[in-house]
């Protein structure tokens, strides 16, 4: 697999940037994690968005979802125009309604699904999570902690484990469901200053690095992040929690899952 960053910054993208959103391809399969402000500009930078197979919003804050509305607007006139024939995979909260029953009502282009209906069915790690697929793609959802409901990420594909935070405050739930993954896509909203104040609904630097290393993921990245910190101050205790090597988001560049 390998994962694309097309924003990271949050509430608000530094200029020229964007806000969170995340490209993940594994052979044909193109799944798009978030759709923050600015993320759809980016994402057609690396691909058709004709090619997507499948949308995860994991909760309804702008810096998440905002840009769900330029990719309603693309699918829907590329289906008008011939270009594009099947609809779209869209993963959504449920809360608040009035957000997803509006986007649920966007049948030209998505065939939605609302995360919360999906039965606990598959235990990972003794774990019974909601799960579904994207392409080649088996998803599972783990609740999240924050200020609105939402849902982490688990994605397996090619024999590879990513788990992606959401944002969230640190959980036993996603520790345990993080377990030994090759790459952990973990939220860094602020430096170890911030932590009253983001307490139980972000994660600082070093949380993130914390969450990581209890649930022995392989490789940790750090994203997410207030646009007026330098992000080398965010690695720096990210690597202290996590006790080794870390990497920060990075607009349009590629890592390998």
């Amino acid at each position: 697999m390998q994962l694309t960053v097309l924003g990271c910054w949050a509430p608000y993208p530094r200029p020229g940037e964007a806000c969170s959103g995340y490209l993940l391809q594994s052979n044909t399969t193109n799944l798009l994690l978030e759709a923050g402000n600015g993320s759809f500009a980016e994402l057609t930078r690396h691909i058709e968005y004709t090619s997507l197979s499948g949308q995860i919003i994991t909760h309804f804050h702008p810096d998440h979802y905002a840009d769900i509305y330029c990719l309603r607007h693309a699918i829907e006139g590329a289906r008008r125009e011939g270009r594009m024939n099947s609809k779209i995979s869209l993963f959504i909260p449920r809360d608040p309604v009035e957000i997803s029953s509006k986007i649920a009502g966007y049948t030209q282009a998505f065939n939605t699904t609302i995360i919360d209906d999906l039965p606990d069915v598959e235990e990972i790690n003794g774990l019974k999570l909601k799960t579904s697929v994207a392409g080649a793609l088996k998803l599972y959802f783990i609740p999240i902690t924050h200020s609105l409901p939402g849902y982490a990420v688990l994605v397996k594909g090619q024999g590879k484990n990513f788990f992606y935070s959401g944002d969230t405050g640190a959980t036993d739930m996603i520790k345990k469901a993080a377990r030994d993954v090759d790459l952990f896509l973990c939220e860094a909203s602020g430096l170890d200053k911030d932590a009253d104040y983001l307490k139980s609904i972000h994660l600082t630097a070093r949380q993130a690095g914390e969450l990581a290393k209890a649930a022995k993921a392989r490789r940790l990245l750090i994203t997410h992040f207030w646009p007026e910190y330098d992000p080398r101050e965010l690695l720096d205790q990210a690597r202290s929690g996590f006790g080794q090597e870390v990497e920060t988001a990075v607009q349009g560049k590629k890592y390998t899952v």
